[in-house]
């Protein structure tokens, strides 16, 4: 497979039964079939018109985070595109981002040129593209009120543009999500502001995070989204699970909705702990909590 990709024409690097664990916030899972890092768009472009014409199964990690890659890892073709499509173009208070830029990145980007209204982006892991197709968001702020357009790979390799209201954006949602297709730049629209007070509040979200988030150890970020009128962390410490642990995956004493990996977890482990959380709290309060991480299927 790794042949047959290069003598397809692409010039980014190819590694074969790579491992993913180390390329996820979990560090958790099992290796890639093959793991491929494009030099560029074009390079893009040519290994997804292989993976289609081949009939090799195909997915896109940036930073790995919201993912759970499964102990035995995946097969077929995992296209990397971290600090490969992260060019940051400035022109006015427009600012178009690659989708392998990191979020906290664009964020401080922004503060220093006084342009304001991404200062929340600074608190949250993840890869610009990730954040497009999850609309990332911290309470009220959200990514998706601030894009202007998409620029996205369909399945079917063709290069499309999409305006923020043909995006579909909604909590932890967009048009892209759980479609077959690759976002390869976001444009924004901000505000001029004054570059210390923007960096200042940009820093207050990142201290908010490490304050009341257990950065210091790996994980997805939050495990299920917010149910209408509660929080999923206030439903799981009131079941009385913080700290509960299967193996070395632990519901965080710090957040209840932030399970992390104490140093061996595993997939098989988060999936045992998720289960009972989502048990426990629809036994005790009637609530259904919707998982907010990806499951990678070994497919």
């Amino acid at each position: 497979m790794l042949d047959s990709l290069r003598q397809s024409g692409f010039c980014g690097e190819l590694q074969a039964e790579a491992a993913l664990a180390p390329l996820t916030t979990w560090r958790i899972g099992g290796p890639a079939e093959l793991l491929a890092t494009p030099a560029d768009e074009p390079d893009l472009a040519t290994a997804v018109a292989w993976a289609n014409e081949q009939g090799v199964p195909w997915r896109v990690l940036g930073n790995g985070s919201n993912i759970l890659v499964p102990d035995r890892g995946v097969r077929g073709l995992v296209l990397r595109i971290r600090k490969v499509l992260d060019r940051l173009d400035f022109e006015g208070t427009t600012v178009r981002a690659g989708a392998g830029a990191l979020l906290p990145a664009l964020a401080n980007a922004c503060a220093e040129r006084g342009l304001a209204g991404l200062e929340f982006a600074g608190g949250i892991p993840g890869a610009v593209g990730g954040a497009v197709i999850m609309n990332a968001g911290w309470h009220e702020y959200e990514l998706g009120n601030l894009v202007r357009e998409v620029r996205y790979l369909d399945e079917e390799g063709t290069i499309r543009t999409f305006t923020r209201g043909q995006c579909r954006f909604g909590y932890r949602t967009s048009r892209f999500r759980g479609s077959r297709g690759v976002v390869l730049q976001v444009t924004v629209q901000l505000e001029e502001g004054e570059a210390g007070q923007i960096s200042s509040l940009t820093d207050r979200f990142v201290e908010s995070r490490k304050t009341n988030q257990p950065t210091h150890l790996p994980s997805c970020g939050s495990v299920f989204l917010k149910p209408p009128g509660d929080f999923a962390g206030r439903l799981i410490d009131a079941c009385g699970l913080k700290g509960h642990r299967v193996g070395d995956i632990q519901v965080s004493p710090i957040h209840a909705n932030f399970f992390v990996n104490l140093g061996e977890g595993n997939a098989r482990d988060v999936l045992k702990l998720v289960t009972e959380v989502e048990r426990q709290v629809l036994e005790r309060f009637g609530v259904a909590l919707v998982r907010e991480f990806e499951y990678w299927d070994a497919a």
